[in-house]
């Protein structure tokens, strides 16, 4: 027991610490799903619900969650332990619950395969070749590429979570996070001197209809996209809080990390959607958006590949930043509640997710099932049951005054707790019932 407290490490600064939890968030929900959802609902109506949703709802749920987790300094099973008072049920529930958030790797990683072939896509302007749309298609038919891919891509993560928290997740996320920014910063300067319609693109994303607000399915998908663009309640923001050192004033990292995922998104939108409104292109393309419109888009302006290379490098950047945290959540979670070496629990979970992910390279199917099963279901509902579990059987209270208050430059009061109990953690439940029995 002694020898696992001793291996468990803190993040080595803030500044690692907040790009560490920048990639945690920024996965392919913003530089992927927001930019289509703006799209989708409107443009600059949906940022503007967004940004109120993440400022009343999970902006409070990940000082909660960070907080519980820097106290408790544990994985999801110690902690549930806790929260249960029963060892077993602990076991289970945070198992369970950890093993959910690391299957998301088992179709995650063959997304992050084919958004490197499309930075080879982009480099030998594949588009010069054949029609942009048929691309993706194409492959996805590459079966030994993308096998050869996965497979890199899994002994990736498991390197970087193999040489720990701050010679790994924590060195590659400094460089990775910024890069993220840079890259869009570079994108949206290039589009606004070589797309000549990109000002029509700019009023689409930064001028509100607001009429569009009356509309309540774009609050509800504000709101989920909000809610699970940190990913509170499943245990990924309570695992990398656990890393904080007793010191760290959550309050004030958090409320940056949360600044940094909103940036990004904000970031990726600007960079995404006024270049395709620009060509006369349909920003509301959905999933297919990535894949799909943007090798449209560069392969009619001037220095396309060059883009496209910054494009997909940037969604790679965020996606592996993401899988990294899928993965440790189960590598601490196990590891703290086995008392076994995290190398060596980073070694199973490389090859269980090797396992279940190869096989989705060679079977549609089998992405979907994964997809709906840990991506929709599982995801959804251990955020809910976090969600209550942390703030109403743990207690707000609790959390406030013993994990966030006392290394907090900003102290909160009694209101918080109400805020979080009445508000914040009510309308989580709300979008977690309604992701699984829709209604609106």
């Amino acid at each position: 027991m002694s020898g696992q407290t001793l291996e468990r490490e803190s993040w080595g600064g803030r500044f690692g610490a907040i790009m560490a939890m920048s990639g945690m968030c920024v996965g392919l929900g913003a530089v992927w799903r927001f930019p289509y959802l703006v799209g989708e609902y409107g443009g600059g109506a949906f940022l503007f619900a967004f940004l109120v949703c993440m400022a009343i709802c999970v902006v409070p749920l990940a000082f909660v969650e960070a907080a519980l987790g820097k106290g408790i300094g544990k994985g999801v099973m110690d902690t549930y332990s806790i929260i249960t008072k029963n060892k077993k049920a602990g076991n289970i529930i945070g198992g369970l619950f950890a093993a959910v958030y690391a299957s998301m790797n088992f179709f995650f990683i063959p997304v992050m395969a084919t958004t490197i072939y499309f930075l080879y896509v982009s480099i030998s302007s594949m588009w010069d070749d054949m029609p942009a749309e048929q691309i993706y298609d194409y492959s996805a038919s590459q079966e030994t590429i993308m096998l050869v891919l996965v497979i890199l891509l899994t002994f990736f993560i498991g390197f970087v979570l193999f040489k720990g928290i701050g010679s790994g997740i924590e060195k590659v996320s400094k460089v990775m996070v910024p890069a993220i920014i840079v890259i869009f910063a570079i994108m949206i300067v290039f589009c606004l001197f070589s797309i000549p319609d990109i000002v029509k693109g700019y009023n689409f994303y930064l001028n509100p209809d607001l009429s569009q607000l009356t509309n309540v399915h774009l609050w509800v998908a504000a709101m989920g996209q909000a809610c699970f663009s940190v990913g509170i309640g499943p245990g990924c923001v309570l695992v990398y809080g656990s890393h904080l050192k007793p010191t760290e004033d959550v309050t004030t990292s958090i409320t940056t990390v949360c600044l940094m995922d909103i940036s990004i998104s904000v970031l990726a939108g600007l960079a995404i959607i006024p270049a395709c409104v620009g060509m006369g292109l349909e920003p509301e393309s959905g999933a297919k958006l990535i894949f799909m419109v943007i090798p449209a888009v560069l392969s009619q302006i001037p220095l396309g590949n060059v883009i496209g290379v910054l494009v997909f490098l940037a969604v790679f950047f965020a996606g592996i930043t993401s899988a990294f945290a899928q993965m440790e959540v189960a590598v601490t979670s196990y590891s703290d509640a086995l008392k076994m070496s995290r190398k060596k629990m980073t070694v199973i979970w490389t090859l269980i997710t090797l396992a279940f992910s190869v096989p989705c390279v060679f079977n549609d199917s089998l992405t979907q099932f994964w997809s709906d099963l840990a991506g929709n279901y599982g995801f959804t509902i251990t955020a809910g049951i976090g969600a209550v579990a942390f703030c109403y059987f743990y207690g707000v209270k609790k959390i406030r005054e013993e994990f966030m208050n006392p290394s907090s430059s900003v102290h909160l009061g009694a209101w918080f707790d109400k805020v979080v109990k009445f508000v914040a953690a009510p309308i989580m439940i709300l979008i977690v019932l309604n992701s699984l029995f829709p209604v609106l």
